[in-house]
């Protein structure tokens, strides 16, 4: 996917939906800007119906009638779950994009939610229409999604990848429901990191790491040892924990 314009419609906010293993994350984003924002935590389970009725109530509460974008947390094909895996069973070949067209009289795209993510941190560097750009989302799990010189590269699941010497997946490892499952601390947390992104860089060998997530928000406590020890840049998202609603906002502008 080629970026094109970063702007979006000024007469019609577009609605920023971040579907996430432990909440979701809205915001409305209007000219390139965040004008309001809210997070909402899961009460009745993550099934398709209780997410549905979250988003539903969020679209009434802010009285929202333009488009709206979504990012996933697993696979998406054409507006269909192919799998969820920190969510529940029931995703699996469910057609959300269905379930909202038509409901605010705008466009409804899904992608994966690291894809979306990458979406909000593109142009955040000055050399990002030339470099290899990777882009990690830290949470339940570990998202990834590339940006090749103005390129999204969709589809990676890096975050899935077995580590051959710690025989567990690179989330299992080391995303941020593994340090509060094991009740790391933020030193051994960001030691485990730097082991997935010096992993990465030798399979993949990309110019630089963009982060984003919640846990990000409190980087100034960790990241600069982690840039201290990876060969390449190492950089937090300027949006945040609100990177992934931000780029499925911007869903709706490439």
């Amino acid at each position: 996917m080629q970026f094109g314009s970063d702007s979006l419609n000024p007469k019609q906010p577009v609605l920023g939906v971040d579907i996430g293993g432990s909440s979701i994350k809205f915001c409305l984003f209007d000219s390139n800007r965040i004008v309001a924002h809210s997070t909402k935590e899961y009460v009745n389970g993550k099934t398709p119906d209780a997410i549905e009725n979250i988003i539903s109530e969020v679209i009434i509460d802010w009285k929202h009638i333009g488009g709206v974008g979504i990012g996933f947390p697993g696979l998406v094909d054409e507006g269909t779950i192919v799998d969820a895996p920190n969510l529940d069973s029931k995703w699996e070949g469910y057609n959300l994009s269905a379930k909202f067209a038509g409901k605010t009289g705008g466009r409804v795209l899904i992608s994966n939610d690291a894809d979306a993510a990458a979406l909000a941190m593109a142009q955040e560097t000055e050399r990002w229409e030339v470099e290899n750009i990777l882009c990690l989302t830290l949470g339940t799990g570990i998202g990834s999604a590339w940006l090749k010189q103005g390129n999204l590269g969709a589809g990676t699941e890096f975050g899935r990848m077995i580590h051959p010497d710690l025989g567990c997946s690179l989330e299992e490892w080391a995303s941020v429901r593994t340090m509060n499952e094991e009740n790391l601390s933020m030193d051994a947390w960001s030691e485990r990191l730097v082991t997935v992104l010096d992993y990465l860089l030798e399979q993949f060998k990309p110019d630089r790491f963009i982060l984003s997530g919640g846990i990000t928000t409190s980087s100034e406590d960790w990241i600069e040892a982690i840039q201290a020890r990876t060969a390449v840049p190492v950089a937090i998202s300027k949006y945040g924990d609100l990177t992934g609603a931000v780029g499925a906002a911007k869903l709706l502008s490439v």
